[in-house]
């Protein structure tokens, strides 16, 4: 089978979309992309796969009370794109912006019976990890409210490569010159706003050096630096000389980026129904408006949103493919692959109700 451990899927694949466009022009997409009604269909970057939500109490919850908090979440997420470029917003973070929506609301949740307020309330929980994924974040405490808008949801039904992402870089290196991309070149400094002369010709200047660890130079006159922000973090004062303006380095510093993981689980057989593409997973006692707790050791797994189940089983085997962000994915990077999937296999067999020789994943 066939593991994405980096982008899964092409997000918005539509003519508007270069990737997309790319991917087409080499073949390198199933039939069902090609379709001008999947290139067309408005998902809202959340495509709604048949799925199957399993609450904590080892049940299958109503497909309809989960609709409707569903619908709730993304008519408030909605309403928090609205303020890019519309001046100061009501509050400085996605998250205290939800919550201001969300807490006047409780008291007509689930039509007013308290079983059905908390199961929303749950619901409503699950779908902010959700968001926690798609943003990147450990919580939307940290995603500020004015520019969340700036991001743009092209349309069409997100879909994969058969062949792995990695077919289309590959498609496109074989198309270059051989050794055009040097790959294990790593690069000490860049010097810029220089004036640097190749051996013996001193009549073209160029104004970027690009000093490589093992003495190798390059000299251009445009660089395009695409590392990490981590690494920008970490190295920009000595990585550039001179070093970068001081707005530069400054947005260096203030941007921030969070921590996403998947989780591969392989089975014999399926213990999910051959329909169900997305296995969503709810703690029925959380809430939005509760602080989650800190106890990481303890609580870590609870962060995990759900499982897709990646298509084709002829291609994949019986494989899911689990998500979770923040500080919660960073502790489960401290656990052994036998630590998470004994977490998983009692995670799983707990809220599906499944004890049987079926649910039993192999990392």
């Amino acid at each position: 089978g066939l593991a994405e451990l980096g982008a899964h899927w092409i997000h918005g694949p539509s003519p508007g979309n270069p990737i997309f466009r790319l991917a087409t022009r080499y073949g390198l997409l199933g039939p069902a992309a090609a379709r001008e009604e999947n290139q067309r269909a408005e998902a809202g970057g959340h495509p709604p796969l048949p799925s199957v939500t399993y609450g904590s109490s080892g049940r299958v919850l109503s497909p309809q009370a989960v609709s409707k908090a569903h619908e709730l979440f993304d008519a408030l997420l909605a309403s928090a794109r609205t303020f890019w470029g519309a001046g100061e917003p009501p509050a400085p973070s996605v998250g205290q912006y939800l919550r201001a929506q969300i807490a006047p609301r409780v008291p007509t949740l689930g039509g007013g019976r308290e079983d059905a307020r908390r199961l929303q309330l749950a619901v409503l929980a699950a779908c902010v990890k959700l968001e926690c994924c798609i943003s990147g974040t450990h919580s939307l405490d940290l995603v500020a409210l004015q520019p969340f808008g700036e991001y743009v949801s092209l349309p069409g039904l997100d879909c994969t490569f058969p062949g792995g992402y990695g077919s289309l870089p590959d498609r496109l290196l074989s198309a270059l010159p051989a050794g055009t991309v040097l790959l294990n070149k790593a690069v000490r400094t860049i010097r810029w706003r220089g004036s640097f002369h190749e051996d013996g010709d001193l009549g073209r200047a160029f104004p970027v050096r690009v000093e490589c660890e093992d003495g190798d130079a390059f000299l251009a006159d445009h660089v395009i630096v695409t590392v990490p922000l981590g690494f920008l973090k970490e190295r920009h004062q000595d990585f550039f000389q001179p070093p970068l303006p001081r707005r530069k380095a400054e947005a260096i510093r203030r941007l921030g980026f969070g921590t996403n993981n998947k989780i591969f689980l392989e089975f014999e057989r399926p213990f999910w129904e051959p329909q169900q593409q997305l296995l969503e997973l709810v703690w029925e006692d959380e809430s939005p408006l509760e602080e989650p707790s800190t106890d990481l050791e303890a609580t870590w797994f609870k962060k995990l949103v759900g499982f897709v189940v990646l298509q084709p089983p002829e291609q994949h085997g019986h494989v899911l493919c689990g998500f979770i962000a923040g500080k919660e994915s960073e502790y489960m990077e401290t656990l052994s692959d036998a630590e998470v999937l004994g977490t998983m296999t009692r995670v799983l067999r707990m809220l599906t109700g499944i004890a049987a020789a079926p649910l039993t994943p192999t990392p």
